[in-house]
């Protein structure tokens, strides 16, 4: 990352993700734009292109600014086996810090910007700048807990259970958990929702079938319009 990109950072909606809050006001520093140089490089992926693939050698972790991330694995016959769904504002490829290769594919779902961290670097970056390494430990550690807790409530819910847990989740990731009513961008299709969810897709067109007559929900396309958020989590695992 450059000059011209340690002022993107400045503008990021997400910077608060990889800067602290202390140190922004300090980004036009050139001592803190080496930092940001050292640290992450930007990157864009158009729709369908892999940001790694399953047995690379893992080298980086990756924020998300724009689009979404999809991350898979293959079965002995090579069907795809969905693991999640990443979105701006958070890491990807966290779960691969403890191996030395990538354990799934990750895809863009629809055209994305990443930030690449290199983790090689950013053990460097923490002898020398604890407050910054601090601060990424926080908020990795804060993920993984979310995604622990989530993966928690799938366990426990029955088709319907899962497939209102899962929107609740993705509205969450959108920061949308505050609205009532809102309209949810799903890009993925219903048969990966199905492979998410681990139900087949007759089962998944009838969870959605209900919840519509009841006035819950309304797919569309690759939206899903949510009408009543508390009606919902009631219904969810997630309580």
């Amino acid at each position: 990352m450059n000059k011209s990109n340690s002022a993107l950072c400045r503008v990021c909606q997400y910077r608060n993700i990889c800067i602290p809050e202390s140190l922004l006001p300090s980004l036009q520093e050139p001592s803190v734009q080496k930092i940001a140089s050292d640290l992450a490089q930007q990157i864009s992926f158009v729709k369908g292109k892999l940001v790694y693939r399953q047995g690379d050698e893992f080298q980086s972790i990756f924020t998300i600014r724009s689009g979404c991330i999809k991350t898979y694995s293959l079965d002995k016959e090579g069907e795809e086996l969905i693991e999640g769904l990443f979105f701006p504002g958070e890491f990807l490829a966290l779960d691969c810090i403890s191996f030395k290769r990538y354990s799934h594919f990750a895809v863009a779902t629809e055209d994305s910007d990443l930030c690449l961290i290199n983790y090689h670097n950013l053990e460097a970056l923490a002898s020398r700048e604890s407050q910054l390494a601090m601060h990424i430990s926080k908020a990795i550690s804060g993920q993984l807990s979310k995604q622990l807790r989530w993966a928690q409530s799938f366990i426990k819910g029955d088709s319907e259970q899962r497939l209102i847990t899962w929107i609740l989740i993705i509205s969450s990731k959108l920061k949308l958990e505050a609205k009532s009513s809102y309209q949810l961008p799903i890009p993925v299709t219903k048969a990966e929702i199905a492979k998410l969810l681990q139900m087949r897709p007759e089962s998944l067109s009838r969870v959605i079938t209900k919840l519509n007559k009841e006035g819950l929900i309304n797919f569309i396309n690759k939206e899903c319009i949510v009408n009543n958020k508390k009606r919902l989590f009631e219904r969810s695992s997630l309580k």
